[in-house]
């Protein structure tokens, strides 16, 4: 099984019921990230048996994401091009 990360779970259960509509077999389970101790911060996770081109299309429409993921935003961050000076 691969896995699949979700901020929140009713991301999570949506792509899940979807998948299990396709005849996927999943799993959801919370998953702590090194040096989180707050439970409520855990990650979730869906782990999708078999994992083919399907899922992988259905990720980003659920809010999804994988390890790895090498998706960037539609368009770049818009930075100053140098530092900002303080008026004196």
């Amino acid at each position: 099984m691969s896995a699949i990360y979700f901020d929140a779970d009713d991301d999570a259960v949506e792509l899940m019921t979807a998948l299990e509509a396709e005849g996927y077999a999943t799993t959801l389970r919370r998953e702590a990230f090194a040096g989180e101790d707050d439970s409520a911060d855990h990650a979730w996770v869906l782990l999708v048996e078999p994992f083919d081109d399907r899922v992988i299309e259905m990720v980003d429409v659920y809010g999804g994401w994988m390890p790895g993921d090498e998706h960037l935003p539609a368009e770049p961050l818009n930075l100053p091009g140098e530092p900002k000076r303080l008026k004196d």
